[in-house]
C-alpha cells in the first residue's frame, strides 16, 4: 500500500530513529542536487535580466517591483551574505526531500515545467501525488506556516500565488507547503486550498500593467517616526528597486542610509539626524 502525505512529518521522526544508513539511490539523488547547487552558487548571475519576463514563481509578488524588473530596471548586487543565506535554503531544500524519500513517500516530478497563460515555472516536486513547494524559513517565516497566517494575507512574498500557479498548471485543487526552519530545523506541513486567487486573472492583469511607460503605485507607504523622520518599512528595505522607487526622497536626493546595530535604515525624509554612522550608497 503506497504511503500517503499526510503521515510525511511523522513517517521522517520514525526514520530518524532507526538509525540506518541512507538507502543508496536517495543519496546519489541528494548529492547530484547538491552539486548541481553548488554549481550554479557559483557560476550563476543572481542579478540576471528579467527584462520582458515573468515567471510563475514571482506572479504574487508586488505591482511595482514586477513593472521594474520587466522594464529592465538594474537590481541592486546581492552582498556576500545574502548570496551564502539563498545557498543554505537551497541545501535544505535538497535535505528536506532526502528526508522524504528516506521516510519512504515518493517524490516525483523535481523541478517539471509548468505553464499558464504562457507564463511559465518550475515545480518543487510532487509528494505521493500531491503538488508540494518546499520552503526554508527563518523562524518568523516559519511561524507563519505553522499557524496558516501566510493563507490570510501575511504573504509578502507572493506563495499562494505561486502555488495556486501551479495547481492551476496541474490542475490541483490543492497543494502543500513543505516548510523547514533554517535556524531551529522545525517541519511543517500546511494544506493549501488553491481556490483563495486566480491565478490566470493575476497573470492577465499583471500582462496589461508591466508593458506601461509608467509604474504602478508605490507597494508600501514610509514610517513616521516621532522625530518627525521617514523611513522604509521592512517590505521596502529589503526590495531589489528601493534605490530608483525612493529617488525623488529626500528632497530629490534620494535614500539615506543609517547603519543601526540591527541593520541599516533607510530614510526618505530627515527631520533630526540619527544618532548613527550615515553609509553612503
Amino acid at each position: 500500500m503506497s504511503s500517503k502525505i499526510s503521515t510525511l512529518l511523522e513517517d521522517i521522526a520514525s526514520r530518524l530513529e532507526e538509525r540506518k544508513e541512507p538507502e543508496q539511490a536517495n543519496l546519489t539523488l541528494f548529492l547530484e542536487e547538491i552539486k548541481e547547487v553548488m554549481q550554479n552558487f557559483f557560476t550563476e548571475d543572481s542579478n540576471h535580466d528579467s527584462t520582458g519576463k515573468l515567471r510563475l514563481s514571482s506572479v504574487g509578488r508586488e505591482d511595482r517591483k514586477l513593472w521594474y524588473g520587466f522594464q529592465g530596471y538594474e537590481k541592486e548586487k546581492l552582498t556576500r551574505d545574502l548570496k551564502i543565506r539563498f545557498c543554505f535554503g537551497h541545501i535544505l531544500e535538497a535535505f528536506v526531500l532526502l528526508l522524504t524519500r528516506e521516510s519512504g513517500h515518493l517524490v516525483e516530478d523535481c523541478q517539471k515545467e509548468v505553464d499558464v497563460k504562457g507564463v511559465k515555472g518550475h515545480i518543487d516536486c510532487r509528494i505521493d501525488g500531491e503538488l508540494v513547494d518546499v520552503k526554508s524559513a527563518s523562524p518568523y517565516g516559519f511561524k507563519k506556516f505553522q499557524d496558516g497566517s501566510i493563507l490570510t494575507g501575511d504573504d509578502p512574498f507572493g506563495y499562494l500565488y505561486q502555488l495556486s500557479s501551479y495547481g492551476a498548471a496541474l490542475g490541483k485543487e490543492k497543494g502543500y507547503f513543505f516548510s523547514i526552519d533554517k535556524s531551529g530545523g522545525g517541519l511543517d506541513l500546511l494544506e493549501v486550498p488553491l481556490d483563495r486567487v486566480d491565478p490566470a486573472e493575476r497573470i492577465g492583469y499583471l500582462k496589461d500593467i508591466l508593458p506601461d511607460t509608467e509604474p504602478p503605485p508605490r507597494c508600501y507607504s514610509e514610517v513616521r517616526e516621532t522625530s518627525g523622520n521617514r523611513k522604509l518599512g521592512f517590505n521596502c528595505k529589503f526590495c531589489d528597486y528601493k534605490a530608483e522607487c525612493w529617488k525623488d526622497s529626500n528632497n530629490g536626493a534620494g535614500l539615506r542610509r543609517y547603519n543601526y546595530a540591527k541593520g541599516p535604515e533607510f530614510f526618505t525624509h530627515v527631520v533630526r539626524e540619527p544618532r548613527v554612522e550615515e553609509d553612503f550608497f
